[in-house]
């Protein structure tokens, strides 16, 4: 597993677009034009056969979108979801990875898709991880135990919980979870 060094001021998290290009547009939207890098904990391109056709489902437009994204100077880590199939890997010129680690203003980070939950939390806790990302249950959450922090930004398309659709971005003072339309959900401080 490489290690991705991330020295932009903040990040943006999402999970979970299941094909949508209008949901991943409008979280570009709320995470501003400054952020150069968004972390996606999985579940790109395809709705999966338990769940409903998400609105805006053109798979192949995301696919470009995410693409154009990383052509123009963006940085898009994806930890490969239970949904990702080997053709999301020929559409995507970002890499797929189960896991994604990285570095960030001295923060380590650790993301994977989180259909194994369980794992992602033994890791996290075992490397002193200050920031471990999932997704997969649809459902925002932010927790903090011992010294680390596990979020899930909830989905951009199929939200599960009381929650709206919502994503997360990381800034210098903590995390936080907003609503596709900016408002924020949880928060949590470093």
């Amino acid at each position: 597993m490489s290690v991705h060094n991330i020295d932009d001021e903040k990040i943006a998290i999402l999970s979970d677009t299941h094909g949508s290009l209008p949901a991943w547009r409008r979280a570009l939207e709320v995470f501003g034009k400054d952020i150069r890098t968004v972390l996606h904990a999985g579940d790109v391109l395809y709705h999966g056969p338990r769940n409903s056709i998400p609105g805006g489902y053109t798979p192949a437009d995301l696919a470009e979108a995410m693409n154009c994204f990383a052509d123009d100077g963006g940085r898009l880590l994806i930890s490969e979801g239970n949904c990702d199939a080997p053709v999301d890997r020929m559409l995507l010129k970002p890499q797929l990875e189960h896991y994604i680690s990285a570095l960030w203003r001295g923060r380590k980070i650790l993301m994977m898709h989180g259909d194994n939950f369980p794992l992602l939390r033994e890791m996290a806790l075992a490397n002193s991880v200050d920031l471990a990302i999932s997704g997969h249950t649809h459902v925002a959450s932010l927790v903090r135990e011992k010294g680390t922090i596990f979020l899930n930004p909830g989905s951009t398309t199929i939200p599960k919980g009381r929650d709206p659709e919502s994503a997360a971005l990381a800034g210098a003072d903590g995390v936080r979870i907003v609503t596709l339309d900016g408002r924020e959900l949880h928060f949590e401080n470093w």
